[in-house]
């Protein structure tokens, strides 16, 4: 997981302003209320459960402090299904690998320790195989790679692990840009058409070695219009894949407002849309990173804001079914510079110490995990109730897009049982009324249906 986050930073975004995707959404007024209706017959049961997963740091060079014993427990404690990390072709081909086992050594050994299913990304160029080095162009290269990914396969089937082909094709180090914008020509290593051909020429190899393998293409980086994401899936590289692999950051959008979960849900949304245009069908979407850095600069987004925000998109996405899964990056910082930003995405710092993020993830993913059917409801652009089964009454999940946004639930006939904050305190409550923020909040009313009437306030 050797991330260039070049898009990540914002810099792309900066110099085609034209392309910004913003999220569309506006500020209602205080006075405008909307009535809701709740009911467990109205629930909607995904067709299978959304998968929870986080990224960690045990495939490549570099160990960031990345401690496999405390990290499988931390995700047994979180709650993730899965986890997200490297199978570098070069460790896997090594002289070390073909001596004493595997590699690299410190995923195999981490494998072993956790219950989550991986997902391996088989990635990384392969200067020792001829034609091995991205684009991949030579047939000789891509057949080198699926001989690879047959092996990788092989050697990991007892951990039931997922695969995805390569990482971020379209962004390379070293180009200036390092981001593609659009689908790239047939001169540039990042274009849409190489990476196509390689998934076309691997992902039938693995079905055929291993018929019950699940397989995620595309793994798109930063594509501001998803034009590049349009281009691979028009050239069939999701043909016999489990689906759509994308990655979703705004940490550092020109425009502040739009650094939150809303902005990601519309915009996966818009391509989910797009697709299905192109397609005839909705496709299987798998977020495999998403996150916020709570680097002090240059692009700041606060401990408590990245909590909510993940909190927010972990509960919006299983109330989404095409949405299929969803991998936080990353577990734990990385480095220790406050002021670095690929340091600061985990929910625990350096040491292992928690951060918000820590809290409102578990609780995210536990409410998730209690539930058996959603039904989202989005009065406004900015505020969200979500309704989620449980044994007994009606339980909602509220919350607004950010900070400066405030809302609130208006119960008929009464206040609800309760209502707490996902990790925080909350303060005292008018009757009958609950106030909303980008904390989510969890209101449960004993009641077989329930009316509410919601409004955000001036």
């Amino acid at each position: 997981m050797i991330k260039q986050r070049f898009f990540k930073t914002g810099a792309i975004r900066l110099l085609v302003a034209g392309l910004v995707l913003s999220a569309g959404v506006g500020t209602a007024s205080g006075a405008d209320v909307k009535t809701l209706s709740f009911s467990r017959a109205q629930m909607t049961v995904r067709p299978d459960p959304l998968v929870a997963g986080i990224c960690v740091h045990f495939g490549i060079g570099g160990e960031y402090n990345y401690v496999p014993e405390t990290a499988a427990t931390l995700i047994q404690d979180l709650g993730f299904d899965s986890f997200r990390d490297d199978l570098p072709w070069p460790s896997f081909d090594s002289p070390l690998a073909r001596a004493d086992g595997p590699r690299p050594r410190r995923l195999f050994e981490f494998m072993k320790l956790t219950k989550a299913t991986p997902l391996l990304i088989l990635g990384h160029s392969n200067p020792a195989v001829p034609g091995g080095v991205k684009p991949l162009t030579d047939p000789a290269g891509r057949a080198a790679y699926t001989d690879f990914a047959v092996r990788a396969a092989a050697a990991t089937k007892a951990f039931n692990p997922t695969f995805e082909i390569w990482n971020e094709w379209n962004l390379t180090p070293g180009l200036r840009p390092p981001w593609l914008i659009g689908p790239g020509a047939a001169g540039d290593p990042r274009a849409a058409e190489h990476y196509a051909a390689l998934a076309r020429a691997t992902i039938p190899a693995l079905r055929a070695a291993e018929p019950g393998i699940r397989i995620l293409s595309g793994v798109t980086g930063g594509d501001p219009d998803w034009s590049w994401t349009k281009a691979v899936v028009r050239d069939g590289a999701l043909k016999d894949a489990n689906g759509l692999s994308v990655h979703l950051y705004n940490h550092c959008e020109p425009d502040v407002n739009t650094r939150n979960a809303t902005e990601l849900a519309d915009r996966v949304s818009s391509l989910q849309t797009a697709l299905k245009g192109q397609t005839g069908a909705e496709v299987p979407i798998y977020i495999t990173e998403f996150g916020w850095p709570t680097a002090r600069r240059p692009c700041v987004i606060s401990r408590q804001a990245a909590a909510d925000y993940s909190a927010q998109f972990l509960l919006w996405s299983a109330a989404t079914p095409w949405l299929k899964g969803a991998w936080i990056y990353q577990l734990k910082d990385q480095g220790r510079n406050p002021d670095e930003i690929e340091d600061n995405f985990g929910l625990y710092d350096y040491d292992f110490r928690p951060k918000p993020a820590a809290c409102a993830v578990r609780e995210a993913v536990r409410l998730i995990k209690s539930s058996g059917g959603f039904r989202l409801e989005r009065p406004f652009p900015d505020l969200f109730v979500l309704h989620a089964t449980t044994s007994s009454g009606i339980r909602l999940i509220a919350w607004t897009t950010r900070a400066d946004i405030k809302g609130e639930l208006r119960f008929e006939g009464g206040a609800p049982r309760r209502a707490t904050a996902l990790c925080n305190l909350m303060g005292p409550m008018p009757e009958g009324r609950v106030r909303i923020g980008p904390e989510p909040i969890i209101i449960d009313v004993d009641a077989g249906a329930v009316r509410v009437g919601a409004a955000l306030l001036p």
